[in-house]
């Protein structure tokens, strides 16, 4: 069994980019820039579950805000405050978008 990750930014432009495992682990190392985010503090969604065909498909969710530095560098992650809370909609959006390619019998969104 192994775990399933993905890793979405949420921009305050209403865009929600996906990064690979591989680009979210150079971001968080300091390795990647990300020049669009210099100076910016956005929200962060990770999304997991296993990846085992099971009755039931468990994911779990975690969110963070994430702040750049004038280089685009990842500089610090936090607990999101009262005004970044990821809204339902966004989180939903998130976890569908995560699960379109997963190999379940069958799966069903509520």
């Amino acid at each position: 069994m192994s775990m399933e990750v993905r890793h979405y930014v949420l921009a305050p432009s209403g865009e929600i980019r996906e990064f690979s495992p591989e680009e979210a682990a150079l971001i968080a190392a300091g390795s990647n820039r990300l020049p669009e985010f210099a100076e910016r503090r956005v929200r962060y969604l990770q999304v997991s579950w296993d990846d085992e065909a099971a009755t039931e498909l468990k994911i779990q969710t975690a969110g963070a805000a994430i702040k750049f530095d004038a280089e685009g560098r990842l500089a610090e992650a936090a607990p999101p405050s009262e005004d970044e809370k990821i809204s339902r909609f966004e989180h939903d959006t998130c976890v569908q978008w995560a699960l379109r390619g997963a190999e379940v019998a069958a799966l069903t969104f509520h």
